[in-house]
């Protein structure tokens, strides 16, 4: 029987009460060892000059490139500006076949938009786009309910508006994916 594993990459600097609050929500929510590493990584190869963001596909590209388990689900954090071909901007992408995922923490702060820190929205947001990418990586796809956290963020009002946990389908979906572990 395989057995699952969460990887978070942290390739910024983060507040350690944010990662304990982090890690504590995956390990509840996905009842799984969640395991953090930090990592000094140039990402300028992926810098676009012209959009002046960062490309998180090929950052996830060059991620897989380092992925030996298939049994490892890796989130790669970052504090760049994302997006992804065809969008203006993401706050994550994942690749379930590769079992990679990143997030950005750049647009889930409140200063990207010019308003005063909020420390807990800041968390909440946090734990929200983690678990959603982490979600795709056990191929969760995106769910129509609008507070479940597998909800698609167009904005991040959307991101706002739903929780951070699954919705009844989506938790049975992703139980149903795990007992195959």
């Amino acid at each position: 029987m395989k057995k699952f594993k969460i990887f978070l990459f942290l390739l910024c600097e983060i507040n350690n009460k944010y990662l304990a609050e982090l890690k504590n929500h995956l390990q509840n929510l996905f009842g799984l060892d969640v395991e953090l590493t930090s990592h000094s990584v140039d990402l300028s190869f992926a810098y676009n000059e012209r959009r002046r963001q960062y490309s998180g596909e090929e950052i996830l590209r060059k991620a897989e490139k380092n992925k030996r388990n298939a049994n490892e689900k890796w989130l790669l954090i970052v504090d760049v500006d994302l997006y992804s071909s065809g969008l203006n901007f993401i706050f994550g992408l994942a690749n379930p076949y590769s079992g990679t995922s990143i997030i950005s923490l750049t647009r889930l702060r409140q200063q990207f938009y010019g308003k005063p820190e909020n420390e807990k929205l800041f968390i909440e947001r946090l734990k929200k786009e983690a678990t959603h990418e982490l979600g795709h990586l056990f191929y969760l796809g995106h769910c129509l309910d609008k507070k479940c956290v597998m909800h698609f963020s167009n904005s991040l009002y959307d991101t706002d508006v739903k929780s951070a946990y699954f919705c009844e389908r989506c938790k049975k979906l992703l139980f149903n994916i795990k007992k195959g572990e």
